[in-house]
Order: structure tokens, then C-alpha cells, then sequence
């Protein structure tokens, strides 16, 4: 067998426009099917690179910020000042913690105030007891919050694969490996505005520093009502508590750039919004990003790009360096493409045309609730996936599944869905994807069953599906009925 990434004469080759039945887009890691290299901005810095890496280098501080700019642009103010290798590591409470010290540290009522900022004849511990004292009392911490800082989360939050917050998962994988203070879970949206208090007020006397929750539910598909946001925000105003949104799944896929700028959210509490986001998958690089109107950075009073610029460039400076230069330019292009191709109006768009596709197909999808999510984060009954025979974004013991699909304009086009990917006459497509991976040595990527990397190699050539070695997968895999 050759080179995977070459191709041999007679080889059968998809197209890049033509759709698929995988949803599951590496866990939405995945938003187009086109290479972001041939972007006309970044490919001749490619090209440099292959040749000059150390040319690249040398820019890699103006790409930087260039990127930083363009984050904040595309994403209503945000600004992406913590980078890391996986949005499980953005969710640290200690991180967190450090973080928003840092960003009242080094924030104008520090540095412009005659009696707080630095000064040259002073005893460096002095000055940093003092700021660390400002910043601990504009933040109504004490030494617990320090020490051990904690989280309060929804009661439906996926939480994450790993760490603290891998205390909430309902997969028993995940909690075997759960570590660090577990975080305090709260139902909020069924607790009345009072209830809230009474409860966030409590865990900010425990230690926690922030309120955790997403717009969308990947346990179930739920979606957060306006309500419902317009009153965590409050309560996360009065108890001072720092407000953090998820958005790694959300964020382009829900008809704004991040779900919470949609209408119906931005009108609420309108004074009062989101401190950090949390963000990753498919924008190329994960991490953390800060807006200087939230809950309790608003009162930080940054107010200038300069201001702004300089506590990222603080916090940055931590670290060796905040994104490789190869992600850095893959995650240029993509945020490129993204604003210049509308991603956020698209996947509106093909959230809609799915929608619509299977309710035509299927009439259990149309009642109340039978699909969820927002824009193109849908969200089915695990049965329903089955019977269209699509690979999803599976949590092994939900009845619920994800469908992440890519967001080239082809997904909005609603016979396109049903030709390649839904209808019968998606046997066509599957047959020319199953030819391609006999051809290369591959297999399809994801187990039908339950959504992880798929191993077996006696997987379904006319369906294009397989599974992975776990034995239940095995067994469930072999009653599937082919299209």
C-alpha cells in the first residue's frame, strides 16, 4: 500500500462538495470538508514555511495579534487570551482563578491608581500583596477562593473528559477518572430567581469562583430559554460570581458566532453578559476567551484596545508560547472563511434543512421535543440516528445523539441531503466512500454504535459504517438493516 495521502490512477475520489452521513465531524471538530491551507491570505505564509520556517518565525508575534484581532472581530468583543492543547484544560478552576487575578491585577484600576500600581522604590512583596489584595476584594474572594477554588455547574452539563469537572459525567469511564474538588451542581432551570441566590450564595461561601453551564445540553439537546439566561446572569451579578459559557461545541454552529449572541439571548439582562467562553473543536485551537463587559470584568473599567491588549499580552507572557505556528495559521484561515462565508447565518440554515429532511422522512421527529438544538447542533433520539444509518456524536449511555454536520453551503440543500445522505439513493455516495477507503486500507471512522474511533475491519461496505472491539457494539452493530 502507498502513501495514504497520494493518489493512484483509477482511484476513486468523493467529491469535496459532495455530502456524507458523518455527522459526527470528530466530535464537531470538523467544519468544512475544504482545505483552509488554500486560503489566499495564509497559503503564501504556507508556502514560506515549507521552505523558510524561520522566515515564518519571525512574524509569528504580528500573526498573533492579527489573529487575536480577527477573533475579537468575528466574535462580538471576545478576545481569545488563554490558549490550550484541549478545552477540558480551559475548564480548570485553578486556571480560572489565576486567570481573572491577573486580569484585575493588571487592569486600569490597578495600573492607573496613584496607590495601587507598582512603584519603583517599593518592596516587590509589598507590591504584590497590596494588588493581590485589591484584586481579592474587587473579586469577594478570600484565601478559600485561592486555595481551592471551585465551580458551580448545571445539572445537565456534560462537563468534561477529565479533571474536576469529570465528577458530573454520567458515564461511570468518565467518573472513575474524575479529580480535583467536585463541583457544585445546581439545577437552574427549574430553581426560581430566589432559590438561585440562596444556592450560588452558599457555594461562593464554599470556595467556588464561577458558574459553569452551556446553551445547549450535550447530555440531552435541551436548550437554555431566554428566561432562564436572563436570570443565572443576575444571579451571577449579585453573588459575584464570574459567568462562563461553554461554547466548544456551539460556538459558529448555532446561528450566531457564539449561541449566546443570538437574539433572543442578547436581548435579556442586556447589561450584563458572559465574563469567559470557553471555546475549541472546530475553530482551530481551544481555549479561553475574555469580554470586558461581563458580570464582574465590566467593572475592571478596561476600555481601551491598548488596555486590553496589554493584560493579554501579561497573561501570555506565562507561557513559552501560546499557539505552534502551524495551528496558528490553520486557525487564521478558518476564522477567515467563517466570517467571510457567514458560517454563523449558514448553520442556521442547515439546521432547518435537516430538520425539515427528517421530519418529511421520518413522522416520529415531528412531535414536541423529538428534535433539539439549535441552528446546526441537532440533537435525536439515538433510534432515529439508527434508522438513517448516520454517524453521530454518541454518548454511550444517552438515548440521545448529536448530529454535527459540516458547514459547506451543500448541507443547507435539502435534496442533496436526501440523495447522499437520508433517502435511499444514499446508497450511491456510500458506495463511492466504501470504494475510496478499500482502495487506501482505511475504514470509516467512528463506531455506528457508540460514536468512538472504530477498529473492526469487517465493517459494512455497503452501508460505509463500522464499530469498534467493545462487545456490545459488536452485537448491535450486526442487526443494523442495510439501506
Amino acid at each position: 500500500m502507498g502513501s495514504l495521502g497520494s493518489r493512484k490512477e483509477g482511484q476513486v475520489v468523493p467529491s469535496v462538495d459532495a455530502l456524507d452521513h458523518d455527522f459526527h465531524s470528530a466530535w464537531g471538530s470538523i467544519y468544512t470538508n475544504r482545505s483552509t491551507v488554500s486560503d489566499k491570505e495564509t497559503l503564501p505564509l504556507w508556502q514560506q514555511y515549507a521552505s523558510d520556517k524561520g522566515a515564518v518565525e519571525r512574524k509569528y508575534q504580528l500573526l498573533l495579534h492579527e489573529y487575536t484581532d480577527l477573533f475579537s472581530d468575528v466574535f462580538g468583543g471576545y478576545y481569545p487570551i488563554s490558549m490550550h492543547a484541549h478545552a477540558t484544560d480551559s475548564l480548570s478552576p485553578t486556571t480560572i482563578a489565576s486567570l481573572i487575578l491577573n486580569t484585575a491585577a493588571t487592569s486600569p484600576l490597578v495600573l492607573n491608581s496613584p496607590t495601587l500600581k507598582p512603584r519603583a522604590d517599593e518592596n516587590p512583596e509589598d507590591t504584590g500583596k497590596r494588588v493581590r489584595d485589591f484584586a481579592m476584594n474587587f473579586l469577594g474572594w478570600n484565601d478559600t477562593h485561592v486555595l481551592t477554588p471551585n465551580f458551580v455547574v448545571a445539572d445537565n452539563i456534560y462537563g468534561a473528559g477529565y479533571g474536576p469537572l469529570a465528577h458530573t459525567s454520567k458515564e461511570w469511564e468518565i467518573t472513575a477518572i474524575a479529580s480535583g474538588p467536585k463541583p457544585i451542581v445546581v439545577n437552574m432551570k427549574d430553581a426560581t430567581a430566589d432559590e438561585l441566590d440562596t444556592q450560588f450564595a452558599d457555594a461562593k461561601a464554599k470556595g467556588c469562583i464561577a458558574v459553569v453551564f452551556d446553551m445547549v445540553s450535550t447530555e440531552d439537546g435541551l436548550v437554555l430559554q431566554p428566561d432562564e439566561f436572563g436570570k443565572i446572569k443576575s444571579c451571577c451579578a449579585r453573588n459575584r460570581l464570574l459567568l462562563i459559557i461553554d461554547e466548544t461545541m456551539t460556538a459558529i454552529r448555532c446561528g450566531a458566532p457564539f449561541a449566546f449572541q443570538r437574539p433572543e439571548y442578547a436581548r435579556v439582562e442586556v447589561d450584563k453578559r458572559p465574563d469567559l467562553v470557553i471555546f475549541g473543536k472546530g475553530i482551530g485551537v481551544s481555549g479561553i476567551a475574555i469580554g470586558f463587559e461581563g458580570v464582574l470584568t465590566k467593572g475592571l473599567t478596561y476600555t481601551t484596545k491598548d488596555d486590553i491588549r496589554q493584560t493579554i499580552r501579561y497573561w501570555r507572557s506565562l507561557v513559552s508560547r501560546p499557539i505552534r505556528l502551524p495551528i496558528l495559521l490553520e486557525a487564521l484561515s478558518i476564522l477567515r472563511a467563517a466570517q467571510a462565508e457567514n458560517w454563523p447565518a449558514r448553520s442556521e440554515q442547515i439546521g432547518n434543512a435537516i430538520r425539515d429532511t427528517i421530519m418529511e422522512l421520518d413522522p416520529t421527529t415531528r412531535v414536541p421535543e423529538a428534535v433539539r438544538g439549535l441552528g446546526a447542533v441537532v440533537a435525536v433520539n439515538r433510534e432515529v440516528a439508527m434508522r438513517f444509518r448516520i454517524m453521530s456524536a454518541i454518548r454511550r449511555r444517552s438515548p440521545w445523539v448529536r448530529w454535527l454536520p459540516k458547514l459547506g453551503s451543500y448541507s443547507a440543500d435539502r435534496s442533496a441531503l436526501m440523495r447522499q445522505v437520508f433517502g435511499k439513493e444514499s446508497k450511491n455516495q456510500r458506495q463511492v466512500l466504501a470504494k475510496e477507503a478499500e482502495q487506501c486500507g482505511t475504514i470509516p471512522l467512528w463506531c455506528f454504535i457508540c460514536g468512538i474511533e472504530a477498529t473492526s475491519k469487517d465493517w459494512c461496505r455497503t452501508c460505509y459504517l463500522s464499530f469498534c472491539d467493545n462487545e456490545v457494539c459488536v452485537q448491535a452493530f450486526h442487526r443494523h438493516a442495510c439501506v
